[in-house]
């Protein structure tokens, strides 16, 4: 018997470990490097570091801060600026010291675990299951836990990617029962600070929900190229060995970072990875060979991570969108196509609402932009300009990457109403037979 491969190498996992240990050292502190470090200094960000601290500072003479929101694209330091300003809050609160819990909404989604994740970090352990316990009774048990472990101290609630629990009215419950935390509570006070990446965000919510939450809010810009360089600069002396960084690789990092909207997480993470790949190779320089290896590796992978990590209803847009262009060949697919096809998925799946028009395009604008998809308005003759989409990524990858969600996996097989019927969606009322 033959290999596949006659040319293959079978891999020695204890040799490389071996070469692994022997060869150069060229991190120090490699968790530097990682978006969710806070360092003892935030190049570029003293204006928003400013703002913040004006809304919170009251919270050092007692007094409750209005909630706010804070706006910006990926990459731009709002995160890793409300940490630093929280340290820096903790350090000069001499009484009390308020504390902070941070909700990513990307990964605690619902609104029982919402409750149940604050509970628990209060707690310090998981006293209220994943699943199981009526929501009104949670919140109850949070309102006493508030009451009895936080006392006359002040509780921040960091809601990130505040956006992702809009889209649904219990998404909107959710909000309002947490801005109005406080008419509930005896003792404890509670500030909630929203983060999100999409300005526009506050028009899916409940105008109860807008009211609650206030008017005031922080944008953050994008880093320019020369910002990036500032960034990098100060993490790579924490991060590296003295003297491993050959000149021009912190340039070119934030060069490349620059041309993705200024996003500082895309240069960190393209500077640790072409440490990594200096490393593995045994080299005791990063140059700008590694840099460029390490963005091919990055932009291969990068389609696979985003699809993972998008919520789970961009994800069933993605597959109506697949599910139209899988049955028959050469399809028109409109974006009138996507909204009934994610209906149909919505009620297939419990506890997933179905969406509006606005937020279904809403998606088809990231997925195109993210250059998964392309939409584009073009002319139908007789019934006139609509949004064309098409499929820009492999259906074999597509389907390996759904084949690891759940609640998506079962779904891959399914014959839409539309494709069943072969017709396409033009407007409300009007329908057109394919030939």
């Amino acid at each position: 018997m033959t290999n596949k491969d006659d040319n293959y190498e079978s891999f020695n996992i204890d040799d490389f470990y071996k070469k692994y240990l022997n060869g150069p050292q060229l991190f120090k502190k490699r968790e530097a490097l990682e978006p969710s470090f806070v360092p003892h200094e935030l190049p570029h960000r003293d204006k928003e570091i400013e703002q913040i601290a004006s809304r919170t500072a009251c919270a050092l003479r007692g007094d409750v801060p209005s909630h706010f929101l804070i706006y910006g694209k990926t990459g731009t330091g709002k995160t890793a600026t409300v940490r630093f300003v929280s340290e820096k809050l903790a350090q000069y609160s001499e009484k009390i010291k308020p504390w902070w819990i941070y909700i990513n909404c990307s990964i605690v989604s619902t609104p029982y675990r919402i409750l149940a994740h604050i509970y628990n970090t209060i707690v310090g352990s998981e006293q209220i299951p994943p699943t199981g316990l009526p929501k009104d009774v949670i919140f109850k048990k949070l309102l006493g836990l508030l009451d009895y472990k936080i006392k006359n101290s002040l509780c921040f609630l960091v809601l990130d990617e505040i956006d992702l629990i809009t889209d649904t009215k219990q998404g909107n419950e959710i909000l309002y029962d947490l801005t109005r935390l406080n008419e509930n509570l005896d003792n404890c006070r509670t500030c909630l600070i929203g983060i999100s990446n999409k300005l526009k965000f506050k028009e899916n919510l409940d105008p109860r929900v807008v009211s609650s939450l206030g008017n005031e809010h922080i944008t953050f810009s994008g880093y320019n190229a020369k910002e990036l360089g500032d960034i990098l600069e100060s993490r790579a002396k924490i991060a590296f060995q003295e003297g491993v960084i050959n000149e021009g690789v912190i340039r070119l990092c934030a060069a490349l970072a620059a041309e993705e909207h200024g996003d500082a997480r895309k240069a960190l993470q393209l500077l640790r990875k072409a440490g990594e790949i200096a490393e593995r190779s045994h080299n005791k320089y990063v140059s700008n060979e590694h840099v460029r290896k390490a963005q091919e590796e990055l932009e291969r992978d990068h389609i696979i991570d985003y699809i993972k990590g998008m919520p789970l209803q961009a994800q069933l847009v993605l597959t109506s969108i697949y599910l139209i262009s899988k049955f028959p060949k050469e399809r028109i697919i409109v974006s009138g196509d996507i909204y009934e096809v994610h209906k149909e998925l919505a009620n297939l799946i419990p506890g997933v609402s179905t969406l509006t028009r606005r937020r279904i395009s809403d998606y088809i604008n990231e997925l195109h932009s993210a250059e998964i998809i392309t939409a584009e308005k073009k002319s139908l003759g007789y019934y006139g300009r609509t949004k064309v989409i098409k499929l820009n990524i492999d259906k074999k990858l597509l389907e390996t990457i759904f084949m690891e969600v759940n609640k998506i996996k079962d779904l891959l097989n399914y014959k839409p109403i539309l494709i069943q019927k072969n017709k396409v969606r033009i407007s409300d009322s009007t329908f057109r037979r394919l030939g």
